[in-house]
């Protein structure tokens, strides 16, 4: 179900979670119309004594979610700012189509940002969705664990490892699941990432816990 509400620019999605508001909006250069949800959580909050733990699915909210604003990214050391940003719940992807029709079947391209899986996100500061809606595809970028918090591994169940990939994979999953309602085509999904993202592809061209997840692959 999608109601829309053209003064505010705002539009509301029902998907199995829940119901998401985000921003109708348009891109800088060919001004063509697209949609924006973004702080969608893919997962279960993994803080405390759960920071270092597989990810788990999101549970379903009540009433709408404000989709309208990125929430907070992964722990790191920022060098602008000489402090930690960031805090541990922070499992989020966002979502920029170009059209809202579950029949479109657009191209999905899932983008894993760079940073030597130490620092980072998946926030629009730096990568802007213009270029990709304006080819008609379904962008989706994404935070995952980063650091000791994303890769350490003690050899137990205290820290099993690689916990940044294994979110990875758990927001794949959101996609294939979920991505039809934004007018994608779970289909037709390209993983692609500079630096530490790329390496992340080459990872999942590799993993067995990616297989089924998508479709295809690029390296940078």
């Amino acid at each position: 179900m999608l109601i829309s509400a053209e003064a505010q620019q705002d539009v509301e999605l029902e998907i199995p979670q829940g119901f998401l508001k985000g921003v109708k909006t348009t891109t800088v250069m060919e001004n063509k119309q697209y949609y924006s949800f973004k702080g969608i959580p893919y997962a279960k909050p993994n803080v405390g004594l759960n920071k270092f733990q597989m990810p788990e699915a999101a549970e379903p909210w009540e009433g709408t979610y404000d989709a309208t604003y990125h929430r907070s990214p992964c722990p790191f050391f920022c060098m602008l700012e000489q402090d930690i940003v960031g805090e541990e719940d922070c499992l989020f992807l966002n979502v920029y189509t170009p059209v809202l029709d579950k029949a479109a079947c657009k191209a999905v391209m899932v983008w894993f940002h760079g940073g030597m899986f130490n620092h980072g996100l998946g926030d629009d500061i730096f990568f802007g969705p213009d270029f990709l809606i304006e080819q008609g595809v379904v962008l989706v970028t994404l935070n995952y664990r980063l650091g000791a918090i994303g890769f350490l591994n003690t050899g137990d169940k205290s820290a099993p490892g690689n916990a940044g990939l294994k979110d990875q994979v758990m927001a794949l999953k959101w996609v294939k699941d979920n991505i039809h309602y934004f007018g994608g085509c779970p289909n037709r999904v390209t993983i692609f990432g500079e630096d530490a993202g790329g390496s992340s592809v080459q990872f999942h061209m590799m993993s067995p816990m990616s297989d089924g997840e998508m479709r295809n692959y690029l390296i940078p």
